[in-house]
């Protein structure tokens, strides 16, 4: 059974011109139920919401500003929010804004079990980005996936909308560390890693992750772009694996070992020695959250610990 989705847009804040692409993502979670939009329709900025709108058979909820320093439209979302969150008659939310002042309804939300997208601008706070299930950047949404991407290949467009919203995501480098981590964890463990549960993972990271913030239009894509996986495809599933980490390891290893039969080494000194030597090491890609436990795994050295911190030498 498909989830069921309540969509409460803040017209006021958000630009009609989103609207298209709102619906369109929408259908990859479930079916819209409860379709409200809120404003003050009367007034002339707002006037294409209501011509638009009525396609997808939006309800415009009027509210007038009772005071120029007081926004009543949010107010009327909120309460609205509440009361369809106690009719359970939902799955999910969908807030479309970029207002930070909704960051407490999103938390209240998701205190009830309740699943919410949040969709706005790529500036919007990065608390309200937390705050949310799965949080959609609108510029990203907004228009024809052969925008992206076409044919595997990033396009000017596709470059020009990411360098645009690039400053207010996390970088792909960080992504991909993150991604490095959850693989080899799960290889550490035995257990094979699932393209769909690789995504699902950096999601909870980080909320606002959408494989076309980067220009591409699948995670297939962007994850054979990085060349530090492997893609294979059994039957239905696609599964994730590392390409190429075993033998750097066995080489920072082989470092490691024959600095240390120099004499012991103090762990802060190596460290350096291994950037220096390896300027891409980064120990959480080896399922490490600290250079000294990947060192006292090496077989025939030990970590102790010294005066002002720890050494490392032969056992």
């Amino acid at each position: 059974m498909e989830k069921r989705i309540a969509l409460l847009i803040d017209a006021e804040n958000t630009s009609v011109k989103y609207l298209d692409g709102i619906f369109k993502e929408l259908k990859n979670y479930g079916t819209v139920t409860y379709k409200r939009m809120y404003g003050d329709f009367t007034n002339k900025t707002l006037s294409e919401w209501n011509h638009k709108a009525l396609s997808y058979a939006v309800v415009p909820i009027q509210q007038p500003r009772y005071s120029t320093a007081k926004n009543a439209a949010d107010i009327m979302l909120v309460i609205d929010a509440m009361d369809i969150m106690h009719t359970k008659n939902v799955d999910i939310f969908c807030i479309v804004s970029s207002d930070s002042d909704f960051t407490r309804l999103v938390n209240r939300l998701c205190d009830e079990g309740m699943e919410v997208i949040g969709m706005g601008k790529s500036d919007a706070s990065k608390t309200l980005k937390a705050a949310c299930t799965i949080y959609k950047n609108l510029e990203i949404i907004y228009g024809d996936s052969d925008e992206i991407e076409t044919s595997g290949q990033k396009n000017t467009s596709a470059v020009h909308k990411v360098t645009d919203i690039e400053k207010n995501i996390v970088s792909l480098s960080e992504i991909k560390k993150s991604m490095i981590e959850i693989v080899r964890e799960g290889e550490n463990q035995g257990i094979r890693t699932g393209l769909g549960g690789l995504k699902s993972s950096i999601q909870r990271l980080y909320k606002d992750f959408d494989e076309r913030n980067y220009g591409y239009s699948s995670m297939t894509k962007l994850v054979k772009e990085l060349k530090d996986f492997v893609v294979t495809q059994e039957r239905s599933t696609v599964y994730v694996s590392l390409s190429g980490l075993d033998s750097n390891e066995k080489s920072v290893e082989d470092f490691i070992i024959e600095t240390v039969k120099r004499g012991p080494i103090d762990l802060g000194r190596l460290g350096q020695m291994i950037h220096a030597e390896f300027p891409d090491f980064d120990v959480k890609s080896y399922g490490y959250s600290q250079l000294g436990t990947f060192v006292h795994n090496i077989e025939g050295i030990v970590v102790e610990p010294i005066k002002d911190g720890k050494c490392a030498k032969l056992a």
